[in-house]
């Protein structure tokens, strides 16, 4: 195919809608890094390319599986099918406009006629069913070999059988999809019979729908382009405005339908007669021939693994452990010359006593070392632990967070977490402490340090002591007996209880057996009165056809 297709259009405005909102919601959160970033540290605090560079990597796997998600139709593949048959759906249109007699005798009776010939020009291997639509479609008939029930139900439609009288071809295309099987390697045909008017000009004839179902449409177009009046009661009908109606065959809206499904367009000649020969070779173009075991079909091909392999490609490349920067390397070397506490896998070592007394010097070069390398978590640990090492806890645990929230890995992230519950427990805060390691070992689970710490946390917590119990509130006083009532004024439940209906008794076999077969089966009459009551007609109340 030429042009570029989606198996599942009608998901692309949900499946965009939510691509924008996640795109947002990352905008957003990285905004409130950025921000928590600056108010922490300062004009240190800037965002890390890193950062940037996963967010854009998310996104674009995203929009892959989106663009997977809607099926993009891209060329053509052949399939080999058995070739046992097709199944054909013959959708003939009962709209008023097919009384016109521009055919003689009328188009409906053409119609009928074309249909009961096709069906006699089928091979024994082939399943036919029936629908019927006019405003609304209705399915008459599944899809079956036996070709005489089809051949009955032809005798019985005519217009009027399904209201309002307008014509809707999609309507006629949503009532035959149903019949055929899913999972079904059988070609699909619906061979639609009408006349292609529909005084609300709808654009949409149902062709998207059926290529989506994978279901060729065969159109058979009855009447003439210079049209005809449309019997009403013995006399033309006329529109609202007083003029007579003219009913045209609309061969351009038909042929688009047939067009759009890769199927056919036949029109009747000036007699109401249809190359039927056409229709049959049509209609079992992908059958293939008797003999054959097996037959190729040309089908749109959907190309969901490329775009899904791409989508998984970026997430794996994304995911992949960077190598570290040399700069931390000769930082932490850096660290220990100046004698300042380590974080070692997030346990704190102290700095020698000879250099207890280097503590300005210390800080003041962590600080240099982290304006030098903004966001670095490395280099953010190490400050807090120098200033928690020196009674600085607030300041040691704004670091940890900036770390925790600048971490490119799970490791940083459950060192910075895990020192930041260090921070909370010199604090007394108990119940900081407990979050912090539980985010520590929510990215690092097997973390003994950090179970160690949680688990500790978690006995202190529970042996501090309980509140106080709220004051005991008094009983309420015993409210006085009533007095009973008289015999004759039974309670509001039992006068309910009294006046309820009793169970009814379920019926028996043979009752149940005798009551069905008084029941007389109308099946023309009970399809009148279900499309009655589901469609309503036109708001207007002017006539259609």
């Amino acid at each position: 195919m030429s042009a570029l297709r989606l198996a599942h259009p009608e998901w692309l405005i949900s499946l965009l809608l939510a691509l924008a909102l996640v795109v947002a919601a990352v905008a957003l959160a990285s905004l409130v890094a950025r921000r928590r970033r600056l108010r922490l540290l300062g004009s240190a605090g800037r965002i890390a390319h890193g950062t940037f560079r996963s967010d854009a990597a998310l996104l674009l796997a995203l929009a892959a599986i989106v663009v997977a998600l809607l099926g993009p139709r891209i060329g053509e593949r052949v399939e080999r099918v058995p070739a046992t048959g097709v199944d054909v759906v013959l959708s003939l249109d009962v709209s008023r406009s097919m009384d016109a007699r521009d055919v003689p005798p009328s188009r409906i009776a053409r119609a009928r006629r074309a249909a009961r010939e096709l069906l006699a020009r089928l091979e024994p291997a082939d399943r036919v069913g029936l629908a019927a639509y006019a405003g609304a479609g209705v399915l008459l008939a599944p899809l079956t070999p036996d070709r005489g029930v089809i051949a009955e139900l032809l005798a019985g439609i005519d217009t009027g059988l399904v209201t309002p009288g307008s014509s809707d071809v999609r309507a006629g295309i949503r009532a035959a999809l149903p019949a055929f099987e899913a999972g079904s390697t059988r070609p699909r045909i619906v061979f639609l019979l009408g006349d292609g008017e529909d005084p609300e000009r709808r654009r949409d004839l149902g062709a998207a729908e059926a290529a989506r179902a994978g279901v060729r449409v065969v159109v058979a177009a009855f009447g003439t382009e210079r049209g005809a009046t449309v019997p009403d009661h013995g006399v033309p009908l006329v529109d609202r405005s007083g003029r007579t109606v003219v009913s045209r065959r609309q061969l351009e809206r038909l042929g688009s339908l047939a067009t759009d499904t890769d199927g056919a367009l036949l029109a009747s000649d000036e007699w109401g007669d249809i190359d039927l020969a056409a229709a049959t070779r049509a209609i079992r173009r992908d059958a293939g021939g008797a003999a054959a075991a097996w037959v190729e079909r040309r089908v749109p091909a959907v190309r969901v693994l490329p775009f899904a392999a791409l989508a998984f490609a970026i997430l794996l490349l994304e995911g992949l452990p960077r190598p570290r920067a040399v700069g931390r390397h000769r930082f932490g070397s850096l660290l220990r010359r100046a004698g300042a506490p380590v974080v070692a896998g997030g346990v704190l070592m102290a700095a020698p006593a000879s250099l207890a007394g280097d503590g300005v010097a210390t800080l003041t070069a962590l600080e240099a070392e982290v304006r030098a390398r903004p966001g670095d978590p490395a280099a953010l640990v190490a400050l807090g632990a120098a200033r928690l090492e020196r009674g600085q806890r607030r300041a040691a645990s704004r670091a940890f967070l900036a770390a925790a929230i600048g971490a490119r890995t799970p490791r940083e992230a459950a060192v910075a977490y895990h020192d930041l519950g260090v921070a909370a427990l010199e604090e007394g805060d108990l119940e900081a402490a407990r979050a912090a390691f539980l985010d520590a070992l929510a990215f690092v689970p097997g973390d003994p340090k950090a179970r160690f710490n949680l688990e500790w946390t978690l006995l202190a917590l529970r042996q501090q002591a309980p509140p106080p119990p709220p004051a005991e509130e008094r009983e309420p006083p015993p409210a006085p007996p009533r007095e009973a009532s008289p015999p004759d004024q039974a309670p509001e439940a039992e006068r309910a209880a009294a006046e309820a209906p009793a169970a009814r008794t379920p019926l028996g076999e043979s009752e149940r057996r005798r009551r069905l077969e008084r029941i007389e089966d109308d099946p023309a009459r009970a399809l009148q009165s279900a499309a009655a009551a589901r469609r309503a007609r036109p708001a207007g109340g002017g006539p259609v056809w």
